[in-house]
């Protein structure tokens, strides 16, 4: 069965799969540790899971083995839009598109085997996930906290097939080949890589433009620079995925037309009902809703300060003068892009 499985795993488009056993995960207590400092910041949700996380048999009882799979997202960024998007972002939401795939391959194994049971997982569910893979055989944990495989590097999206079929489960991985290098720690701009593979979330560039609606520290902003959604500067300087990385032959993966079409002045003036048609379908960029969204523009438009940017501003600050968290943004990015004369005056 198993080799049946990773057959048709590559077959439906999979590029990593490995097999481990539903046991504890080593790195479960430096996890414990980092909830238990608060580096979670407000993901609550987190702290929730724990005990699912300690023992993946509380989602599925009679699992005997976890099959780890993984998706290569990379591709070259749109060059239209002047501003930064994470990669797994520019195109349909992985979680959907991953979670098909794996209801296949959970599919086309239950029509080999009608003893064959299943749960799939794409980010959805209480796992740790880097843990597994790097148990499943598919790489190690890099001081940037990702997954990064020996010839593939880190460009991957990971998923979970829980079953109860006991199959033969892949070595561990289990050397380390960062070595000296801190390239990733050294280039965070936020400093949320406190110290290889701890990642401080309330630090963290991703956190502030995804997890978070409400107001960005305003000492976090700067640095923040182009990120419109996510970040991806920890994986970009990363030695094995400029020697490794591949584009994807994904097509779900394929920046959505919208980035080649909206300047950031037409997306600070977008309705919530065009944001909604246009932006937020099938897309992970809904996910800090219209006003997390909104906010990311304008701090963006601070941080690179064009006078054109003045009127849209304008506009937007007078749209949503009754929201205090945007007219704060807004206020915030129109005072960086006026110049002293006009800043005088407004």
């Amino acid at each position: 069965m198993k080799t049946f499985l990773k057959v048709k795993a590559e077959s439906l488009g999979f590029d990593l799969f490995g097999v481990t056993t539903p046991l504890p995960g080593k790195h479960l207590e430096a996890y414990r540790v980092w909830l238990s400092e608060g580096m979670h910041g407000d993901m609550h949700y987190l702290e929730r899971h724990l005990p699912m996380k300690a023992d993946p048999l509380l989602l599925m009882p009679e699992m005997q083995s976890i099959i780890v799979v993984g998706c290569n997202y990379w591709d070259e960024p749109p060059s239209a839009l002047a501003a930064s998007i994470a990669g797994y972002a520019r195109g349909e939401d992985y979680h959907g598109f991953m979670k098909e795939l794996l209801e296949a391959l959970g599919q086309a194994a239950q029509a080999e085997d009608p003893a064959f049971k299943y749960r799939s997982f794409v980010d959805s569910g209480p796992l740790m996930e880097r843990d597994l893979a790097q148990r499943a055989g598919l790489g190690w944990q890099g001081k940037n906290t990702c997954l990064i495989h020996p010839q593939k590097g880190s460009w991957f999206l990971l998923g979970c097939l829980l079953t109860n079929a006991p199959l033969p489960p892949d070595r561990p991985f289990e050397s380390f080949h960062c070595g000296s290098c801190s390239r990733c720690i050294d280039a965070c701009p936020t400093d949320a890589l406190q110290a290889p593979h701890v990642l401080d979330a309330r630090r963290c560039i991703a956190y502030w433009t995804i997890e978070q609606r409400e107001t960005i520290p305003e000492d976090l902003r700067e640095p923040i620079g182009d990120w419109l959604f996510g970040c991806d500067i920890c994986q970009d300087v990363c030695p094995w995925n400029q020697r490794f990385a591949s584009p994807t032959p994904h097509q779900a993966f394929a920046p959505k037309d919208w980035l080649n079409q909206y300047a950031l002045q037409d997306l600070i003036l977008l309705t919530e009902r065009e944001f909604a048609l246009k932006i937020a379908p099938r897309s992970p960029i809904k996910r800090p809703k219209y006003r997390g969204f909104l906010r990311n523009v304008s701090v963006v438009m601070g941080n690179q300060r064009h006078d054109h940017f003045i009127e849209p501003l304008q506009t937007a600050l007078a749209r949503h003068s009754e929201d205090a968290m945007l007219s704060g943004h807004f206020e915030w990015a129109l005072q960086r892009c006026l110049d002293n004369e006009q800043r005088a005056q407004f």
